[in-house]
């Protein structure tokens, strides 16, 4: 993508990858790095010679990609320049943009150690456990709103792995993996879990007294009271102190995978709270919006989601019974059908419908956020010299770094 390759294999000029001139370059200059090693002088082409340990250390401190932090590094200002400006301009400056976001969190936690969840917590709430807190400079707002929406899709994603999880984990409980289960015992056990007095017992707050008759727009109003996300916004942070929130529900399902009052009434809420924050039909004209029209073909993107509750509610009465029947029905087993089906001939089935049934597999399930990439997106940030280590309280900016943050540029 930066440009140091050019690939190879079938349908390409090349069977293997090469370097591109650039790549040539860059390997150059990072042999220059080691070329005074005893390892480099007397070991690189002998594979069978026995090489001893004080030559692999002196190899492994010069080598290391910690060095590029150092200015007199031969290879940092040509990786700098990879990095910074390499491969489609529009490529490139997606990447700057997002390494300034990364530079404006640390900066404002100069006392705070930043690990992936407390990231999650800074771009959605605007602050984390701890104390650690982020205002966007003006300067990176379009880009803090489009990781901000990618961690909504989260949430969203999530609660809907969940019930997925849950229902998988319900049919191999009630033996169906030995024989199929009519889905009207599942309706009946989801209307069950549809317990928000439940529920608000778990988070500490007064139970709503919604079921699954209860009107939809009655769980939005009560998730907007004690939530606060009112009125919706991409830029105001949200409330982390309140009673409810989607990192709290995320947190009980994580601990308690078998309750049916976190897994179904707890997703449900989760999913209504995404449509609180993002349910109006302004905010689906911004520029940024493109994040949540996101997703591989055949699968359902937030925006569509969004969409299709904001016509279900202007049509009229919708329970929260019918809208958890509809989730489960179209967004969880009709897309774990689509998608285990395009994978075939590999079986990747938990569950396949037989007429009103379903026969469910006992297989391993897992559970969890997909990688939003923070680990590798830091550590090159802080590799590359910009910044200290994200693992430490302190990280300060480099001057490089600071002129990044502060230009969008390196001096």
């Amino acid at each position: 993508e930066v440009g140091l390759l050019y690939p190879g294999g079938p349908g390409f000029a090349t069977p293997i990858d090469v370097p591109s001139e650039k790549g040539r370059e860059v390997a150059k200059a990072f042999r220059r790095a080691v070329a005074d090693t005893t390892y480099y002088q007397q070991y690189f082409d002998h594979d069978e010679v026995e090489i001893p340990i004080e030559v692999i250390e002196e190899y492994i401190h010069q080598a290391c990609l910690c060095q590029l932090q150092l200015t007199t590094a031969p290879d940092r200002p040509l990786l700098l320049d990879v990095f910074l400006y390499g491969g489609l301009e529009e490529t490139a400056a997606a990447r700057r943009e997002t390494f300034r976001l990364f530079l404006d969190i640390v900066d404002q936690n100069q006392e705070f150690r930043i690990d992936q969840n407390q990231f999650r917590q800074l771009l959605y709430f605007g602050g984390a456990g701890g104390g650690a807190t982020y205002s966007p400079r003006a300067t990176v707002m379009s880009t803090y709103r489009r990781w901000r929406l990618y961690q909504a899709r989260e949430y969203y994603a999530f609660a809907l792995n969940a019930l997925w999880y849950h229902l998988c984990d319900w049919g191999v409980w009630q033996g169906g993996d030995a024989r199929p289960i009519p889905i009207s015992q599942l309706w009946h056990y989801v209307e069950h879990g549809l317990d928000f007095d439940a529920l608000a017992q778990h988070l500490n707050v007064p139970g709503p007294r919604l079921r699954e008759g209860s009107d939809l727009r009655s769980l939005l109003d009560w998730l907007r009271e004690v939530a606060g996300t009112w009125p919706p916004s991409l830029d105001d942070p949200y409330d982390l102190q309140a009673p409810i929130h989607e990192h709290r529900l995320y947190e009980l399902a994580m601990r308690d995978r078998q309750s049916s009052e976190i897994m179904v009434a707890g997703m449900v809420a989760l999913l209504a709270l995404i449509v609180c924050r993002f349910g109006e039909p302004d905010l689906w004209f911004e520029d940024e919006w493109s994040i949540s029209r996101m997703g591989a073909e055949g699968r359902l993107s937030l925006s569509v989601f969004l969409h299709t509750v904001h016509q279900r509610l202007k049509g009229g009465p919708f329970t929260i019974g019918e809208f958890t029947r509809w989730l489960y029905a179209d967004y969880v087993i009709l897309q774990h059908q689509l998608v285990a089906t395009g994978k075939l001939p590999d079986n990747t089935f938990r569950f396949h419908r037989e007429g009103d049934r379903l026969r469910f597999y006992s297989l391993e399930n897992p559970l969890g956020f997909m990688d939003s990439r923070f680990t590798a997106l830091s550590t090159t940030v802080h590799e590359l010299g910009l910044c200290g280590n994200f693992d430490f309280p302190q990280h300060p900016l480099t001057p490089d770094g600071r002129s990044l943050l502060e230009t969008g540029d390196l001096p």
